[in-house]
């Protein structure tokens, strides 16, 4: 997977994901109240924060060949990989974070393929309030990261800013950090988990790739692929949820025997072929971790990550193998939505048990993929795969509520940036614990109107705030 990834931005495919959530230190951990002082701490914080992440500490050799590798950087200079903006860390943050999609992962052999933007109040710097406020993004290469990586990027990085707010003095002011030749890389997924394949499933594979895959004329996935390498213009919204409706939503789920992933993606699939009236069907996917199998801790970073791919109908009566998400215009977040609990039911355990076994995995064909290269520059004016993605990367711990005196956060925000063959929609969503909930939704100009991405944001907030409110 990591040398699908690494080709796959190779070929300008991909670009980055990202996790962003909105810090709160204490001011004492500034020995100055200027700019110089605050980069000197972040700096300090990301320093020990790579000693404890060894694939942050990479950068990728000999990318454009069918075997690149992985190469240990001989010294990071953060001024190179850290950005430091003027941003109200309380403001919107979709503009401020799609900007950080548009930077390109680049010079892959001399720096590591990572990104920290901060935007922080310059006028916050020299306040007199006890505390100080910032937003942190990270944004990674795939072959580093997954979601859940990104967020276990901020648990680290969490870990080491208490680490310098309770020692001050530890706290250095050179940019440059030297990688310790001891530290060693996890292994990759294949290396650790079991990836069996059937037979046939994999014959079924071959034949859906090189043979006959035959075109359902009624499904939906947004125009094809360009023709050619296409500019890629990212577009990100985003809205967020209290902690009190969140555990109203939460029980919600629960009470009707589902989870928060599998509502969203029907409410997603409802809204796109509402959308799309000449289309009745549409394929979702919907990437899950991979480490229950794999081993790896949930501290871990790297990408251990699979997918299912459940297909949905707007008709009541779908076909064979298809999640119905037909909606009427009398549907209402405040009404009897049985329909909808019975759709989102079926999906979970369309996700259960797409998750509950390592055999059969499409993660487990890549390594009989001969030419990934060739692959995916095989995918100009093909159709697109699915209609949509929904990730959930669950609840990210930021430490609120914990001793007074400590950094924490809240307001987890995971967005994905520019992909060439990919899904007309991206939704994701991000938890800080005893904090909000955060839906974004991504597109690309070039794929997706404008009208259609807000409208989409539109109707997930209304619906999950409508059924939160329908609790109480």
């Amino acid at each position: 997977m990591e040398r699908f990834n690494i080709i796959r931005n190779h070929v300008k495919f991909y670009n980055n994901v990202q996790v962003s959530a909105t810090y709160t230190i204490p001011r004492s951990a500034l020995p100055s109240p200027d700019l110089a002082s605050f980069t000197h701490l972040i700096h300090s914080a990301l320093r020990e924060t790579l000693q404890s992440q060894p694939i942050l500490n990479v950068v990728i050799e000999d990318e454009g060949t069918p075997q690149p590798k992985w190469k240990r950087a001989e010294t990071i200079d953060f001024r190179e990989l850290v950005n430091v903006t003027e941003h109200d860390p309380k403001s919107n943050p979709d503009a401020w974070l799609t900007e950080g999609h548009k930077e390109q992962l680049d010079r892959v052999d001399e720096i590591p393929v990572w990104r920290v933007r901060i935007g922080v109040q310059a006028s916050a710097l020299s306040a007199t309030s006890t505390t100080l406020s910032f937003v942190l993004a990270f944004y990674g290469h795939h072959a580093i990261a997954d979601g859940v990586s990104c967020g276990v990027f901020h648990k680290t990085f969490l870990d080491a800013m208490n680490n310098a707010v309770a020692k001050p003095s530890s706290i250095t002011t050179s940019p440059l950090f030297r990688p310790s030749s001891s530290l060693k890389l996890l292994p990759s997924l294949e290396e650790v988990a079991p990836l069996p394949i059937s037979i046939w499933f994999a014959i079924k594979q071959i034949i859906k790739a090189f043979f006959y895959n035959p075109v359902d004329p009624k499904n939906w996935s947004g125009p094809p692929v360009a023709s050619s390498l296409p500019t890629i213009t990212p577009n990100l919204r985003t809205f967020s949820l209290g902690p009190a409706q969140v555990t109203w939503l939460l029980q919600k789920c629960r009470e009707n025997g589902t989870t928060l992933t599998a509502l969203i993606s029907v409410l997603t699939a409802r809204k796109v072929t509402e959308m799309h009236p000449s289309y009745s069907h549409v394929a979702g996917v919907i990437p899950f971790s991979f480490r229950k199998f794999s081993g790896h801790s949930s501290r871990a970073m790297g990408v251990f990550v699979s997918s299912v791919t459940p297909y949905f109908a707007s008709e009541r009566n779908p076909p064979r193998g298809y999640i119905s998400c037909a909606s009427t215009s009398a549907d209402e977040p405040n009404q009897t939505n049985n329909e909808l609990w019975e759709s989102a039911r079926q999906t979970r355990h369309f996700i259960t048990a797409g998750s509950a076994s390592p055999k059969n995995q499409m993660v487990g064909m890549l390594r009989f993929a001969p030419d990934f290269k060739g692959f995916f520059l095989g995918l100009f004016g093909k159709k697109r795969d699915h209609a949509f993605e929904v990730s959930n990367i669950g609840v990210v711990d930021g430490g609120l509520g914990g001793s007074e005196g400590k950094a924490s956060f809240d307001k987890v925000v995971f967005s994905t940036g520019l992909c060439v063959y990919g899904d007309p929609f991206s939704v994701l969503v991000a938890s800080a614990k005893g904090g909000e909930l955060t839906v974004s939704v991504s597109w690309m100009s070039e794929v997706t109107e404008e009208k259609e991405g807000v409208a989409l944001c539109q109707y997930l907030e209304e619906w999950t705030s409508g059924l939160a409110e329908e609790r109480r």
